[in-house]
């Protein structure tokens, strides 16, 4: 469950008009409810599986902001249509995860 939540943020980003579906840590924990904690190991193992990819920032920008730098992660192509048949197969569970994070079915927001 913890990991179609996670999906299903990366594909929320990916439908948003103008998304590229990418997301830094922090910002996938808040749309997922789920603590870094449990984050980081379900984007290492997805990662591992070759459905997510990352990417540091440039250190510019984070310097500009006076912030750490960010990793930002990304379904890889395979990820994505992977991921669409994960949470696809997940019936019920699926559409009341979808609820609560506010996602249309079809990976639009609410």
């Amino acid at each position: 469950m913890q990991t179609q939540a996670v999906l299903a943020v990366f594909l929320d980003r990916a439908g948003r008009a103008g998304g590229d579906g990418e997301v830094w840590g922090f910002e996938l924990s808040r749309e997922s409810g789920l603590p870094a904690g449990t984050i980081y190991p379900i984007l290492q193992r997805l990662a591992a599986a070759g459905w997510v990819s990352d990417r540091w920032e440039d250190p510019a920008a984070a310097r500009a902001e006076k912030r750490p730098v960010r990793r930002y992660y990304q379904l890889t192509v395979d990820g994505r249509a992977r991921a669409v048949h994960a949470l696809g197969q997940s019936g019920p569970r699926r559409e009341s995860l979808l609820r609560l994070l506010g996602v249309e079915a079809d990976g639009g927001a609410l």
